[in-house]
């Protein structure tokens, strides 16, 4: 799955780590798009019986957005766009929700989990289990990033990976894919 967006080289990702290979989730037409979310959308349906229905749905930029809005047509829910910069998130009209909002944040790849970190602090949501998950098209092995230039160096701090809430995440991810362990 996936295959034919994977390419392999040299490539830094935005956090600094390295790898081997990217995906290039752009590189899919808006029917296969759909097809995948469509997808994921079942695996959704089934997370939500176990952890309750999503009542808004937030597309992280910029693939985040084409996912998210797909889903939240589909499963018929409000839908908001994270921007990368908290300065164009100052920009944005989200409304006020209720605090037991539970909210899906979408993307199209995950690898350390820093953009759902940085859309919760954005959204200022409390990380409670019933109130947030997270999705993606496909999910990363960390055993195959090399996180050589972003460990332990002080000069790399704007590159500096938190570990911290990582468990929050694995715990409240659903993936279409995920890369094998």
């Amino acid at each position: 799955m996936f295959s034919r967006i994977r390419k392999e080289g040299d490539f830094q990702l935005s956090t600094g780590v390295k790898s081997s290979y990217t995906y290039e989730y752009a590189l899919l037409s808006d029917t296969m798009n759909q097809a995948y979310c469509e997808m994921l959308n079942h695996k959704l349906d089934s997370w939500q019986k176990k952890h309750g229905k999503f009542n808004v749905v937030i597309g992280s930029e910029t693939e985040g957005i084409r996912i998210g809005y797909q889903l939240a047509k589909l499963m018929n829910l409000p839908f908001y766009i994270m921007p990368k910069k908290r300065i164009d998130f100052a920009q944005l009209e989200i409304p006020a929700y209720p605090e037991d909002t539970h909210w899906l944040i979408v993307d199209d790849i995950v690898t350390t989990g820093s953009t759902f970190i940085r859309a919760v602090d954005y959204l200022e949501i409390e990380e409670k289990p019933e109130t947030i998950t997270f999705a993606c098209m496909i999910r990363r092995n960390p055993e195959n990033m090399d996180y050589s230039a972003v460990s332990g160096d002080p000069d790399r701090e704007q590159f500096h990976v938190r570990k911290e809430r990582f468990d929050f995440i694995d715990q409240r991810l659903v993936s279409l894919y995920s890369e094998p362990m």
